[in-house]
């Protein structure tokens, strides 16, 4: 339950349904203490802190942050220590403080394993130091990381870390048109669009600023139809 629970509060962040996903993360939190699994414990806190961040509750953010990675190292499971440390990370870049943001991306890299498993984690911690680099400006060093991160995604059976990597390429896209296309992908991988997250609600308003609605919509009908051949584009 636990581990339907945790998803479940996911979606509902997408919406954008912030107390929703609470509710469904607090109630998996409630199982998985009550089996004193630290593994799932640190699975929900780290979800919970992105549902925080997301809502600019980046104190208590901090904090489920922290206690996922203890109980995640605890439970001798690294990639989850990254998913926590690189957590962090977002949480430091988000206020502005991007030389911190840096030191934990790279703590969360070393974290890391080499398997399979950790790839995901990898291409998340690949985009968050490539918008570091955007905040930075430093495009071209940007561009560099979310190649990487583009070509890691494009290798995992998921869709997900590849509809974020689009997000964040849209992000220092060369034009709007190029945006509006890798955001049309973006939401046609994930298979909705991400409502909860202000920084990629911030793109989809900023590239529609940028172009008449038509123009808008027809690169973004055109990136829902390439979908990943869109991202593979450079």
């Amino acid at each position: 339950m636990a581990n339907c629970l945790d998803p479940l509060g996911t979606f509902a962040d997408w919406r954008g349904e912030y107390e929703r996903a609470l509710e469904l993360l607090d109630e998996g939190l409630a199982h998985a203490r009550e089996l004193q699994a630290p593994e799932e414990t640190a699975d929900l806190l780290r979800s919970r802190a992105t549902v925080l961040l997301h809502g600019g509750d980046f104190e208590e953010a901090a904090a489920h942050f922290e206690r996922s990675a203890a109980l995640a190292h605890s439970a001798g499971a690294p990639d989850k220590v990254a998913g926590a440390r690189r957590g962090l990370g977002d949480l430091a870049r988000r206020s502005g403080d991007t030389a911190h943001a840096r030191v934990r991306y790279e703590r969360a890299l070393e974290a890391c394993a080499a398997s399979w498993f950790s790839a995901g984690e990898t291409v998340r911690i690949l985009i968050g130091l490539g918008r570091t680099a955007a905040a930075e400006g430093h495009p071209e060093q940007a561009r560099a990381w979310l190649a990487q991160a583009a070509d890691l995604a494009a290798e995992q059976p998921g869709v997900l870390e590849l509809a974020e990597t689009a997000e964040a390429l849209a992000s220092i896209a060369e034009s709007p048109e190029r945006a509006a296309v890798l955001l049309g992908a973006a939401t046609a991988l994930r298979g909705a669009p991400l409502l909860g997250d202000p920084e990629v609600v911030g793109i989809h308003r900023g590239t529609r600023a940028k172009l008449s609605p038509e123009a808008y919509e027809k690169a973004f009908d055109e990136g829902r139809r390439l979908r990943s051949a869109a991202v593979r584009e450079r």
